[in-house]
């Protein structure tokens, strides 16, 4: 691509030096000269407009969030609570082990995707899909991160404490509602678990692609039954 672009210059300095003697010799075969410089110009500009529109970033990443969702319809080829280190040599190790540090995976790759999704003052969004079981079915939610917190012993679970926050309004009543809770990230699985923040014993598991870290499906699930009883998508704000 930068080639490309380096291209463009030389042919504006053929087409310049071209036009200069237009009035010395061979006015028909300079006028095709500059014209077909011209039209190459044009076709430069139109191949890395292409180019650029095929390493767009939301492309890549809607491609990669097509992806995971088929690797989800697919059988797992590790068990529960383990990572699938992926290429040519699958490999299975623990979820204990992801974004510890120490690379586990042959190829490296439960040190290659530790990026935390979540800061400080980030407030995702939630519109409501399906709700069976909240009090005050929302149309909406709020999860506000207020701080993050790393233990050394376990660096891929960091800590959150979050506040959901809830606004309903109706024709006879307005409710307003902020639930502080506690949460962890796995960066084993992509997953936010936020805990109970009032005695329904109901809690928030926020699962991500893999991909696209500006949104992730959020289910409310009971703890003791583990019943998926509502759902809310969620975007950064």
């Amino acid at each position: 691509m930068k080639s490309l672009r380096l291209l463009l210059p030389a042919l504006a300095v053929i087409t310049a030096v071209l036009a200069d003697h237009h009035e010395h010799s061979h006015d028909e075969e300079i006028d095709k000269l500059n014209e077909d410089a011209l039209k190459l110009t044009h076709e430069i500009i139109e191949l890395q407009e292409k180019l650029d529109r095929r390493s767009d970033a939301k492309r890549i990443q809607r491609a990669g969030s097509l992806k995971a969702r088929v690797e989800a319809l697919e059988d797992p080829s590790c068990p529960d609570h383990e990572h699938q280190c992926g290429g040519d040599d699958p490999q299975c190790v623990s979820d204990l082990l992801v974004c510890d540090g120490i690379k586990d995976c042959r190829n490296g790759d439960d040190e290659s995707h530790c990026h935390n999704p979540f800061h400080a003052g980030d407030d995702f969004v939630g519109d409501v899909v399906f709700d069976h079981c909240t009090k005050r079915r929302p149309e909406n939610i709020t999860l506000s991160v207020e701080s993050i917190s790393v233990a050394a012993f376990f660096p891929g679970f960091p800590k959150l404490h979050v506040h959901v926050n809830i606004h309903k309004e109706t024709d006879e009543d307005e409710v307003e509602v902020s639930l502080p809770s506690d949460a962890i990230y796995s960066f084993a699985e992509d997953k936010l678990i936020v805990y109970p923040s009032e005695d329904d014993g109901l809690g928030l598991v926020g699962q991500f692609d893999g991909y696209n870290f500006d949104r992730f499906v959020g289910d409310i699930i009971h703890e003791a039954s583990k019943e998926h009883c509502a759902r809310f998508i969620f975007h950064r704000k």
